[in-house]
């Protein structure tokens, strides 16, 4: 049986109709629908949407890891940076070092950024003994206990040598560097040899009373005084030499006193004052200074202060005529070689303890020695220059230059 196509066909037709009548409503919706769009700005009848603020995680805790103070220190040293480095050094916290477990270390650090060393060779000098110095402006000469001698002039930072000091069987040693005018006057153990500044010309003393154990020059007006250790204390006026018997044979220094004085340094009978103008001679008052091996000695004001060998230094206040020893619990060795003063700060150069140094106005004592980089703490002369710094001359170490910023603001 054949299907009826014709009913199918209205059927379909209807359904057409249906579908395209639904398609022209939905177009016809599509057309007139207007879009959707929001609104930033916020209008007077409804008010701003709120917005919930973004959480913000916290960053993690960092662990500060504390500067070094003395690595602070050191940093600006190497940056070549030194005064700001010497500011630094200074400050609470790292001068607290100075006492601990950290001690030496800041010993170290203060010596490196106050101290200079020239060795021997530096200077072209054959031995590292230095007897003998002498600060002449910007110049410093410098003796040794085998007769070197040599001039270095700090400003250029270069020397000169004379006498390089080879060891021999001759003693040479230089035992005194003086000045006087234009001449620099050079005591050796058995001659005295004159450098003229003008002249550029060494000149040696042929008419000597004494031939050996020469220990000092002192030079007041046209007169020369030559201690010897042995053979007295002699004075040229004019063209001869004359003896002088009082104050023994075994005359270790000569230094100037207050005025015209001189002071007298003696081996086995302690400290004179010489008055050249009336001829008249003081002792102190002390017996045990009277006996004792004077090294050297500096006047200021009312007091004098001087060195001796195995006895500690000591103090003489001619006002009061009170005698003061300074013994070894205080300068860690009974022997001293040396004095200096710089302002109100006196150095004492021991041998075996380094440069122990003292400030009248303070009663503060310092220590310079081998923790603060001195090479040799067997301290043989120490002498100051222009600018208040001190020279030091050690036996085996060479010359070493301290600044007074050394012992703090």
């Amino acid at each position: 049986m054949m299907p009826n196509r014709g009913g199918a066909r209205i059927v379909l037709a209807a359904l057409l109709a249906v579908s395209s009548c639904a398609g022209i409503e939905k177009t016809a919706t599509i057309a007139v629908q207007k879009p959707t769009v929001k609104s930033t700005i916020p209008s007077q009848q409804q008010p701003p949407e709120q917005i919930e603020p973004v959480s913000k995680s916290e960053p993690p805790e960092v662990e500060l890891i504390p500067v070094d103070p003395l690595a602070e220190v050191g940093q600006l040293w190497a940056a070549g940076l030194v005064q700001e480095a010497r500011e630094r050094f200074w400050q609470p916290d790292v001068r607290a070092l100075s006492d601990g477990l950290r001690s030496s270390e800041w010993s170290v650090w203060r010596g490196r950024l106050y101290m200079r060393r020239w060795r021997g060779t530096d200077l072209g000098l054959s031995g590292e003994n230095v007897s003998a110095l002498l600060s002449d402006n910007d110049d410093v000469w410098a003796g040794t206990w085998t007769g070197g001698v040599a001039r270095l002039s700090r400003p250029l930072d270069d020397s000169v040598t004379w006498d390089p000091g080879n060891p021999s069987l001759a003693v040479r040693t230089v035992n005194r560097i003086r000045k006087q005018n234009e001449q620099i006057w050079l005591v050796r153990y058995g001659a005295l040899e004159r450098y003229s500044l003008r002249t550029s010309t060494w000149i040696r003393e042929a008419d000597l009373p004494v031939s050996e154990r020469l220990q000092d020059v002192f030079l007041s007006g046209n007169n020369v005084y030559l201690g010897t250790l042995g053979k007295g204390l002699w004075e040229k006026s004019g063209r001869n030499w004359d003896f002088i018997p009082q104050p023994g044979i075994f005359i270790t220094k000569l230094e100037p006193g207050i005025g015209t004085e001189i002071l007298v340094c003696t081996m086995d009978r302690g400290l004179y004052i010489f008055e050249p103008i009336s001829g008249t001679w003081s002792r102190p008052p002390d017996d045990r200074l009277k006996e004792s091996n004077v090294t050297s000695a500096v006047a200021t004001g009312d007091l004098i202060i001087g060195g001796t060998y195995g006895s500690g230094a000591f103090i003489w206040d001619r006002s009061t005529s009170e005698v003061r020893f300074i013994d070894e619990s205080r300068l860690g060795d009974p022997w001293v070689l040396a004095v200096a003063q710089s302002g109100d700060w006196f150095y004492f150069g021991t041998f075996g303890a380094g440069v122990n140094a003292w400030n009248t106005s303070t009663d503060v004592w310092d220590r310079i020695s081998l923790p603060e980089g001195l090479p040799s703490a067997d301290i043989a002369v120490i002498n100051t220059d222009m600018d208040g710094a001190i020279w030091v001359g050690t036996l085996g170490g060479g010359i070493i230059r301290v600044e007074t910023g050394i012992h703090g603001h």
